[in-house]
């Protein structure tokens, strides 16, 4: 039976910790859940609003805006016990010192291309150079018990 408990034990931090990363970078794990928001003022002293604060790690608000952008998608490592996971990360080829944009799916559908030819090209995410692709950024709210889902549609690949 003490056997039993260790394993428990393991089995109930890992739930706990919610996404592993299977690479041996020494950065913390994502854990794919809501990101808490900073408190920040409606105005400042002279009683303008704010300036916008440019986007963190790659979410540049223009992808967001509907134009599709080029992005080098990789598969990011993390695993994660709960939906949506980001398991990919995709990059701007043009930005090559951004961190990149945490991305939960990569969605081919718009591409009507048969199964078989969609899991091949997801392949690509695993290699060195990734998959580069013409894609809008699609934020899915409350999509699953981890939050919202950021989801990269495709609208071509690029060679």
């Amino acid at each position: 039976m003490t056997l039993r408990q260790p394993l428990l034990a393991a089995l109930a931090f890992g739930m706990l910790a919610g996404c592993t990363r299977n690479t041996t970078e020494s950065r913390p794990a994502e854990s794919g859940g809501t990101p808490t928001e900073r408190a920040t003022p409606s105005t400042n002293p002279s009683g303008e609003p704010p300036p916008s604060e440019p986007p963190s790690r790659g979410t540049a608000a223009a992808d967001k805006a509907g134009a599709p952008v080029v992005y080098i998608v990789k598969d990011s490592g993390v695993r994660c016990m709960a939906a949506p996971c980001p398991s990919f990360i995709a990059t701007r080829p043009d930005r090559p010192n951004e961190d990149g944009l945490q991305v939960t799916d990569v969605d081919l559908a718009p591409l009507g291309l048969a199964e078989e030819r969609r899991a091949n090209i997801l392949e690509a995410t695993h290699s060195p150079t990734g998959l580069k692709v013409e894609a809008t950024v699609v934020t899915v709210p409350k999509a699953g018990p981890a939050g919202d889902a950021t989801v990269l549609r495709v609208t071509r690949v690029v060679e």
